[in-house]
């Protein structure tokens, strides 16, 4: 099979983080401040950047790794493989709940708003109609053709970032912006999101994977990090303008802000909802390849086979449609799902492989090795509590 491109890299890279999660950041900034959430992102991002660098070190010390799960089980045998293919699943089985939750949320906010309050179904029906499309999707077996689904839906979504932006200047230009001080610097939001954010720019789980597939290995950190300058840069800006025009009134995913009662609404619609379902596959595919490594997904029939991995899926998908359908809240429940699974697979793990793999590294460098350990570890409980607590006081915000 023909190796992609290293553009096709880079469209697949920069889909890691192009999800629908972005859509969360302007309600996020409510919570932290505009420099609270630059500051926020801005770390972050460059952290899991450091981090995926470390993962790909070490594999490449390992002959033939194909995937996050296989390096745990080459550095700390098969409790590694079980502990960090946990993590994965955890991780990725969350950010397919988000898309479910996203574009069922967006299609009965669209369908409900423009039948004028009578067909209103709630996003639970819309989830159950996705389920035959996803395990569609899903079939698909190769980052290289996931990344034709990929250019494309990270265009759609390009366009549809900007068709918001023009949406809120021209909130600015008619006076329609909020009234309320922007707030700049929360520390207690500051601290509170970090899960959040952890969750938006985790790659560690694929990258390898992705890697993998390249014509040339050695070129994909270069990529990877062009990858992540583009989607940080986009992300910011995104971010800063729909939070200067809403501000406290920034709704958990954005496009709730937004009348759909005009063209340039309802394709704005359009453009997220098709970016969140050609996501989907590439985010469960690394769930897929940790279960189908077992013995019995092997058979001599091609057709054995085909049917096995597609009865699998299609399992998969349902339960993780049925768990979709009790989500309470968007970006609190990916502040969890990052404190949980990305603190674990982008911040943990990569130190303890990076330190088991080079035992004799500088005491400077083992010192950025634990700090950023304790930050992932800590940093993650306190989302978790700042959100639980939040819930607990009845605030969906």
């Amino acid at each position: 099979m023909k190796k992609p491109s290293d553009f096709q890299l880079f469209m697949v890279s920069v889909k890691l983080f192009f999800g629908i999660s972005y859509l969360s950041m302007p309600n996020t900034f409510g919570q932290t401040g505009l420099i609270g959430g630059i500051l926020l992102f801005t770390v972050i991002i460059t952290l899991n950047t450091f981090t995926m660098n470390q993962i790909l070190a070490v594999s490449e010390q390992h002959h033939n790794i194909k995937s996050y799960s296989e390096l745990g089980e080459r550095i700390f045998g098969g409790q590694g493989r079980i502990l960090l293919s946990g993590s994965i699943w955890i991780k990725q089985i969350c950010a397919c709940i988000s898309y479910l939750y996203f574009i069922a949320t967006q299609l009965d906010f669209v369908i409900c708003q423009q039948s004028q309050l009578q067909y209103c179904y709630g996003n639970s029906t819309y989830m159950l109609l996705l389920i035959i499309p996803v395990i569609i999707l899903s079939s698909i077996d190769s980052y290289k053709y996931l990344s034709y689904l990929s250019v494309p839906s990270v265009i759609i979504a390009t366009i549809g970032m900007f068709a918001i932006f023009y949406y809120s200047f021209e909130q600015m230009a008619a006076g329609l912006t909020s009234q309320s001080p922007i707030v700049w610097f929360d520390l207690n939001g500051f601290f509170g999101r970090i899960g959040l954010a952890m969750y938006l720019f985790d790659g560690n789980a694929v990258v390898i994977n992705i890697r993998a597939e390249a014509r040339d290995k050695s070129k994909y950190p270069q990529i990877l990090q062009k990858a992540v300058i583009f989607a940080l840069l986009l992300f910011i800006t995104f971010s800063t303008i729909c939070y200067s025009v809403f501000r406290e009134q920034s709704k958990p995913i954005f496009t709730m802000n937004l009348n759909p009662e005009n063209a340039l609404v309802i394709f704005i619609f359009i453009c997220v909802c098709i970016n969140a379902l050609t996501s989907y596959p590439i985010q469960i595919l690394a769930a897929f390849a940790i279960v189908e490594k077992h013995d019995f997904f092997k058979s001599e029939s091609k057709v054995k086979a085909f049917l096995k991995k597609f009865m699998n899926r299609a399992f998969i998908i349902i339960v993780t449609t049925l768990i979709s359908m009790t989500v309470p809240t968007f970006t609190d429940f990916l502040n969890i799902a990052g404190s949980i699974g990305s603190a674990t697979v982008g911040f943990i793990f990569p130190q303890l492989l990076y330190m088991k793999q080079f035992p004799l590294i500088s005491t400077r460098k083992r010192f950025i090795c634990w700090l950023i350990l304790w930050f992932g570890a800590l940093g993650g409980s306190y989302s978790i509590y700042f959100s639980v607590e939040k819930l607990m006081r009845g605030d969906y915000s």
